[in-house]
């Protein structure tokens, strides 16, 4: 079996990291309890995104697994991180309506339409990701005393994050409905 079939990878694993370090994260903001483990590990989550991918190309380790595994990994870890946040007063609550309900409707639409394949990460999605983590990653470090007016500036980016994430589930939607029509059989 080739490196390329197997999801035993070390990207899968820096993958499974980042799932697994929700779960502090969510404690440690909804506690509100030592700030700096908690920026710690929003920077360890963020910058896992960035490294699994630049090493599953690096090695050739790209994988099929990985590529659902991968984006699965960010949407579960940032819809828990963004509601933590809520619930700890850092975000709006609107927030919590647009990033869940974009992922839930895509879900229901994925289950209904099962396109022919999942929609690959467009580069409007990539840099989503990227405008979500600075955002959440700069609301963190304003939990930090003295850096209050970093978690200003964090909302207004993760308020883009959220614009881009309706506009890119809008594309979404949009091509795993267009797949289901290709992937019908033809009469």
């Amino acid at each position: 079996m080739t490196q390329k079939h197997s999801w035993a990878t070390l990207p899968n694993a820096i993958t499974l990291l980042r799932l697994l370090l929700v779960v502090p994260i969510v404690v440690l903001l909804v506690e509100g309890e030592q700030p700096v483990l908690t920026v710690v590990l929003l920077v360890i989550f963020g910058a896992s995104d960035w490294i699994d991918g630049t090493l599953a190309r690096l090695l050739g380790q790209v994988s099929s697994f990985g590529k659902l595994f991968d984006p699965l990994a960010d949407r579960i870890g940032v819809v828990a991180i963004v509601l933590a946040m809520i619930v700890a007063g850092l975000l709006p609550a609107w927030t919590a309506i647009a990033i869940p309900g974009v992922e839930l409707v895509l879900l229901v639409v994925y289950a209904v339409a099962r396109p022919a394949r999942i929609p690959e990460a467009s580069l409007l999605g990539k840099a989503r990701t990227a405008v979500m983590m600075t955002g959440i990653a700069a609301v963190g470090f304003g939990i930090l005393p003295g850096l209050g007016w970093l978690g200003d500036i964090g909302r207004w980016i993760t308020a883009v994050g959220v614009v881009m994430h309706v506009v890119v589930g809008v594309d979404y939607f949009r091509l795993m409905v267009a797949g289901r029509r290709r992937a019908r059989p033809r009469s």
